[in-house]
């Protein structure tokens, strides 16, 4: 490419063709477990928008519905529209998002979900450059479904979701000590995001996700540095960057994995008060990826919130204990 910094018409082009790619894949149609748990919760929230990301869509889309925990994030066109107590609107604005748990009987045995509540102009929010934290924009980097009657809301979340990919390459490009391939690109991106996160995913987790999207990461992520405006030069398919932003520096991500810690807590604190189930299910999630059994007691599921600390405390002292075995 040439090295010189895309002007407006370059990065203008960029954008719509990564909004493009975004449209191919956000149209795909699910499967027909997932299209189950879709439909139920659109008859929850009738007129509002989902997305459906994650695992039920990757490297689970091959497993026993059943044992899938299937994400979704509903998106609605204000927070009234879905709330009637003020407590909640409150919550979801200041800690976003809320989480609550879902399941349907189906012909597949009983399908599980959690799913998240944003409003469309709060989602906008969040995925963009001026949220300096990773767990949006990373999450919706990812490929996505979008589901929604609405052609104007639509478009918003075609938009939406090619800023994350904007916002994810360029801060991951933070990372790159040297020249790097699209893959070495989004395999520290996402192991950064999950260290942001105190997710439990072992170091494997992000090469299975990335495999899983086909040739996703290289078709995305040249349009999304040049939609940017930086100036990636390409040599046999590895790209070097000269002109990195400060909040892509190696320092932001550790600053994003400090802050995690506290926004982890403080959404952990939040989910037990929506999320029925909430601390099982952390515990069956941290056991599903990591192989660690944090072993909830009763009395932890009775008192969730004073609960978290010392399960929290239990997984990192077993996780220690793994790692000294391995």
């Amino acid at each position: 490419m040439n090295p010189r910094v895309p002007n407006d018409r370059c990065r203008e082009t960029a954008f719509e063709d990564l909004k493009a790619r975004v449209r191919a894949v956000s149209t795909a149609p699910l499967s027909a477990p997932a299209a189950h748990v879709l439909e139920a919760l659109l008859d929850k929230y009738p007129g509002a928008a989902a997305l459906f990301y994650g695992s039920g869509v990757s490297v689970s889309a091959a497993e026993e519905p059943s044992s899938i925990m299937f994400d979704f994030y509903i998106i609605a066109d204000d927070y009234d529209a879905v709330y009637s107590a003020s407590v909640l609107k409150i919550a979801n604005k200041l800690i976003p998002p809320n989480v609550f748990y879902f399941e349907t009987p189906s012909r597949f045995g009983t399908l599980r979900a959690k799913y998240a509540v944003l409003s469309i102009k709060h989602f906008e929010q969040l995925v963009s450059d001026a949220t300096f934290h990773s767990y949006f924009w990373a999450r919706f980097a990812q490929p996505t479904r979008i589901h929604t009657s609405d052609k104007k809301m639509a478009a918003r979340l075609e938009t939406a979701l090619a800023t994350a990919i904007t916002t994810f390459c360029v801060r991951a490009s933070g990372l790159m000590g040297g020249p790097f391939t699209a893959k070495d690109l989004w395999l520290d991106g996402l192991g950064a995001s999950y260290k942001a996160e105190l997710r439990a995913e072992d170091k494997t987790r992000s090469a299975r996700l990335i495999e899983s999207y086909g040739d996703w990461t290289e078709r995305v992520t040249e349009p999304a540095l040049v939609a940017a405006g930086l100036s990636p030069q390409t040599n046999e398919n590895r790209f070097t960057i000269s002109d990195k932003p400060r909040a892509s520096s190696a320092t932001a991500w550790r600053i994003r994995a400090f802050a995690g810690i506290f926004l982890s807590a403080l959404r952990l604190l939040k989910g037990t008060q929506t999320f029925q189930g909430g601390i099982d299910y952390i515990a069956w999630k941290i056991k599903r990826h990591s192989g660690i059994d944090i072993k909830v007691t009763d009395w932890e599921r009775k008192h969730p919130m004073l609960a978290a600390p010392g399960a929290a405390l239990r997984y990192y002292r077993l996780r220690s204990a793994k790692q000294k075995r391995d």
